[in-house]
């Protein structure tokens, strides 16, 4: 049988850039969903500082993750 996927819109940030707020929300993900399996960036935006410039990076992820077969009951 082919494995059956779910896919989750997730968000988060950070303050350092995108690359870390992408990493951030996966491996948060991570310890509650088992076999992520893709990313898609769905959008970026962020926040400017008095002096124009950025200080904070926000991102929205769809993530796709492999459903679990049921366990048998005997």
């Amino acid at each position: 049988m082919n494995a059956i996927t779910k896919t989750v819109t997730l968000s988060g940030g950070s303050a350092t850039g995108y690359e870390d707020a992408i990493r951030t929300i996966l491996s948060r993900a991570a310890e509650s969903i088992s076999e992520i399996t893709r990313f898609e960036v769905l959008s970026m935006s962020g926040g400017v500082d008095g002096a124009g410039l950025p200080n904070s990076f926000d991102v929205t992820l769809l993530v796709t993750f492999v459903v679990r077969e049921p366990l048998a009951h005997n």
